[in-house]
């Protein structure tokens, strides 16, 4: 790590010691108001209880409350100082005699040890902020040669440092980050002035929200942290987070339509919901981190830097139709920091509904027409399907539709792309698998006591027999994993792409006031995770992925964003294969074959070499972890950046051939862009390489497996 900081900042760095530091907090008295003083009650002691056993006898994984306390001991700390910028090495020292008592606790319904640990950080946290504030009276240097190390990967990396030993240490890299967060701010067109000012208002909104911190805010972070050291998928729901989880499930919910997660003090994009306004804008990206939200168009922005995710959330989401802005801070520390407008809605059926288009592919002579199914979940309209309603919205009767109007188009193959598909209904996605298999198993449901459930396919026959491509890549996750999984192991298909997301397992929701008389309040509920999904093979496609068979080229590194990536993500199990008959239809030697001319057009292809060039510039891109302090530097990589992506978006437009199946994103750009004034904030309409290219490997598929012969062409 490498910093550096003014001569003012240095003396101010040895001058104030920690008691020192929150008395410097009387210029923002406002902020630093006493708070409140954090008394559990009789309702969390229960909650704490009933939880916490019920995690240790009911979850897959089975560990003891004694097993698990050191990870519970760690992960509360790396919630509450994730960069390692409050805590010191002291602190730590000091408060591990509660790393192995979390059995004893449990039993005892003591929960000081979580009050203790929160209100040591919210002391050295409000000392630091105090610090902050005073720093942001000095001169910043913007002009120098220093750097600071920002880990590329939230989760892998900050966890893993040493905690600092003394308060010059904290200062120091603090100072760091000061001045890269000025500089993003000073890349988003404010002046110095302007960005010193949205700092202390940011640090003091900060303190704000630290000193407004409950009981219950406590409580819910470290029920959350216990249910997290047995696998990420698993969580406490407060009373007022399980009306929220009843929301959702219902598919009522209006917002912007994305899944957010509270990592390193910030509110963090994990998913965007297929057709919802952040998607459909295309303005927000996985692992960007939204620090402020406000309301309508002139609403004034409030920092949600270190604000429980809930409450976030409850800021965020709003009526259909009204305004809401984020203040985002992309993933990337290249990029500057960005305000997104966004109008809510409610997420339809009909925006995550498959769509279909067919291309014509000309190769050696020949012309095929290709059928494009894009699926961005498995969705199903369980209203209408309980009413008994002909023809309800469900992914399968619209991909049936979709097939039938292929197939009189008299088309010769059809590539299933599921990229993006985060999974849905369970129940659509073995009735999409029975329209390209005859009959039989499709997915297996494994217990805590190897018990296994298999899900069948009974439909004899399938709508569409003819040559077939899946196509996956690391936001397929779940339904879609066991989709892209059947269709591989009956060889069905061939799965291009990447390696996808790796989520294989099942979850079901308890209220812990089943386990109390009716008179107790409402103690929330537990979701825990009590299966897994096995392929037919009997493998999972938990922390695996379904891995395809032709690969294309990714930036997206499966160790960071898979779950593979999470905390203690449960392992790959396998249970006993079930009983099914594969085809012939891919062969390895297929594959093989397949292989080769994909290489070959990847290295001869001017369009696939530039895509190559680009994906490898991502990644370099991502990688980075060293970042100058220099304010011109920084400017000169981000335009150096955004002309490279200007002329590769051109260049690819003009000599690629243009695909009914990029249609749509080309209009979705060009309304987003229409009612934009900046031209730097414009996008650039990107040609889908990976379907271009696919579209050739569906072809040669079709060469090698059919011997050219069109196949299944009758309506």
């Amino acid at each position: 790590m490498k910093f550096s900081f003014s001569p003012a900042a240095a003396l101010l760095c040895l001058a104030l010691s920690f008691t020192g530091c929150a008395q410097a907090a009387d210029t923002h008295e406002a902020a630093f108001s006493k708070p409140e003083a954090l008394i559990i009650t009789d309702v969390q002691k229960r909650a704490f209880q009933l939880g916490s056993n019920l995690l240790s006898k009911q979850h897959y994984r089975g560990n003891s409350l004694r097993q698990i306390s050191a990870g519970v001991f760690d992960n509360y700390l790396d919630t509450l100082d994730f960069n390692r910028i409050y805590f010191l090495k002291s602190d730590i020292e000091e408060l591990s005699v509660h790393r192995s008592t979390l059995a004893q606790t449990v039993r005892k319904a003591d929960l000081s040890p979580a009050v203790q640990i929160f209100e040591r950080y919210r002391e050295r946290a409000s000392a630091l902020n105090a610090w902050i504030l005073q720093r942001l009276n000095q001169p910043f240097d913007l002009d120098g040669t220093a750097t600071v190390h920002i880990p590329n990967n939230l989760r892998l990396g900050s966890s893993h440092l040493p905690w600092r030993e003394t308060l010059e240490e904290v200062h120091a890299y603090q100072e760091a980050r000061l001045t890269d967060t000025l500089i993003r701010l000073r890349m988003g067109g404010r002046s110095q002035e302007e960005a010193i000012k949205k700092l202390i208002s940011r640090y003091e909104m900060q303190q704000k929200s630290l000193n407004q911190m409950t009981v219950e805010d406590v409580f819910d972070m470290y029920m959350n942290n216990i249910a997290l050291r047995f696998d990420p998928h698993s969580s406490y729901l407060s009373p007022r987070s399980t009306e929220d989880f009843d929301i959702n499930m219902s598919l009522s919910l209006e917002g912007i339509g994305a899944t957010l997660s509270y990592e390193d003090g910030k509110i963090t994009v994990r998913e965007l919901v297929a057709g919802g306004p952040a998607f459909k804008s295309g303005k927000l990206r996985i692992n960007d981190r939204i620090i402020g939200v406000a309301q309508d168009k002139d609403g004034e922005m409030q920092p949600v830097i270190g604000m429980r995710l809930d409450k976030a959330v409850r800021l965020i989401r709003g009526k259909k139709g009204t305004i809401v802005r984020l203040l985002i801070e992309p993933a990337s520390p290249n990029m500057p920091e960005t305000e997104i407008a966004l109008e809510r809605d409610t997420i339809k059926l009909e925006d995550q509904a498959a769509q279909g288009y067919v291309e014509s592919v000309e190769a050696n002579g020949l012309t095929r027409k290709i059928g494009v199914i894009r699926l961005p979940s498995f969705y199903m309209d369980f209203e209408g399907a309980r009413k008994g309603k002909e023809n309800y919205r469900s992914t399968s009767n619209d991909l049936s539709n979709i097939i039938k109007n292929m197939k009189a188009q008299q088309i010769d193959g059809m590539i299933l792309d599921l990229r993006g598909n985060g999974g849905g209904s369970l129940y659509e996605a073995v009735r999409t698998v029975g329209l390209f298999i005859d009959e039989g198993p499709v997915v297996m449901v494994s217990d805590v006591e190897n018990s296994a459930e298999t899900q069948h396919d009974s439909d004899k026959g399938a709508l569409y027999e003819g040559p077939l491509a899946v196509m996956v890549d690391h936001g397929s996750a779940s339904a879609s994993e066991i989709f892209a999984a059947a269709i591989q192991d009956y060889r069905r298909g061939i799965v291009v792409g990447s390696n996808s997301f790796g989520k294989g397992t099942v979850q079901t929701v308890i209220a812990l006031n089943r386990f109390v008389s009716s008179k107790v309040p409402p103690l929330g509920e537990m979701k825990i995770t009590i299966a897994m999904f096995h392929r037919i093979t009997g493998e999972s496609t938990q922390h695996k992925g379904v891995v395809p068979d032709i690969a294309l080229p990714t930036s997206a590194d499966i160790e960071k964003v898979g779950e593979r990536s999470l905390p203690y993500a449960l392992p790959l199990k396998s249970i006993k294969a079930a009983d099914y008959q594969s085809s012939d239809e891919v062969t390895p030697e297929t594959v093989s074959a397949l292989q080769r001319q994909h290489e070959q057009r990847m290295h001869s292809k001017p369009a696939l070499l530039r895509y190559q060039e680009y994906i490898n510039r991502e990644i370099a891109e991502k990688e980075r972890n060293e970042w100058s302090l220099n304010l011109a530097q920084r400017e000169q990589q981000y335009q150096d950046w955004k002309s490279y992506v200007e002329n590769y978006a051109g260049i690819q437009t003009q000599e690629m051939p243009a695909l009914q199946s990029d249609q749509k994103r080309r209009k979705d750009i060009e309304k987003r862009n229409a009612v934009i004034d900046s031209e730097a904030d414009k996008e650039y309409f990107v040609p889908d390489a990976g379907l271009f290219e696919t579209l050739y490997i569906l072809f040669d598929f079709i060469e090698h497996a059919h011997g050219g012969q069109v196949l299944d062409k009758a309506a």
